[in-house]
């Protein structure tokens, strides 16, 4: 099985998760069955959605060197769960000579797999994301209708979003399915959760739309790659 490194702590909520659903999605009967993993949680990375709207340190520095860490460590693969970070991810793959396994890629391949009937896809995610159209190049390019939100419906995603980050999961609940009835009233087939933290409060509610955990959907990746004998 190959090392996977796991570049973190944007946040360190959604890193703990993106962990606990690799542990629980590998198909292991006893402790070494279970992958070997290399976690640097960075939380000290700058805000990626600060740098994207001109008003902070640009956090690619952090990143390559969380990257190098891991490979210095013995990493075999790299992900990141973080999806604005991937705004980065052409410089990180330069600067890198080990594969990395990217969130957006997967989710787009997940919804190419079991959703490719559903045309409308809404996307719920950070202002960073949105403004470094890190998920555009896969969607909007297709037959696909991306569907994105804007003013008020963008800005209770944020607070949503910054909220979960620091801590305030359950209580979102409410907040959370009145932002998948906007969705809804916007004729979405089909949810993005395309921030990781939005993972989080899924457990705590019921609603007819489908989600799709970005950070579930990465693990399940994660595990594919990391356990194929094939060299990926």
């Amino acid at each position: 099985m190959k090392t996977v490194g796991v570049i973190g702590g944007m946040g360190s909520y959604a890193t703990l998760d993106f962990f606990n659903k690799i542990i629980c999605n590998t198909p292991a009967k006893e402790d070494q069955n279970h992958l070997h993993i290399l976690i640097d949680n960075y939380p000290q990375i700058p805000d990626r959605t600060s740098y994207l709207l001109g008003k902070g340190e640009n956090p690619l520095p952090y990143i390559l060197e969380s990257a190098h860490k891991l490979i210095n460590a013995g990493a075999d693969i790299l992900c990141m769960p973080c999806n604005t970070a991937h705004y980065f991810i052409n410089e990180i793959r330069n600067d890198i000579e080990i594969p990395f396994v990217s969130i957006v890629e997967s989710v787009y391949e997940h919804i190419n797999t079991y959703y490719k009937k559903q045309k409308n896809i809404g996307l719920i995610a950070t202002n960073g994301t949105l403004t470094g159209k890190v998920f555009d190049d896969f969607f909007l390019k297709t037959d696909y209708n991306l569907i994105i939100p804007h003013g008020d419906f963008q800005e209770k995603i944020t607070k949503l979003i910054y909220s979960i980050k620091s801590g305030v999961i359950r209580e979102n609940s409410n907040i959370f399915l009145n932002i998948m009835e906007m969705f809804k009233k916007l004729n979405a087939e089909v949810v993005i959760a395309g921030c990781t933290e939005i993972p989080l409060v899924l457990p705590h509610i019921n609603q007819d739309l489908p989600v799709i955990d970005s950070n579930l959907v990465l693990a399940n990746k994660v595990i594919e790659i990391a356990t194929s004998s094939n060299e990926s």
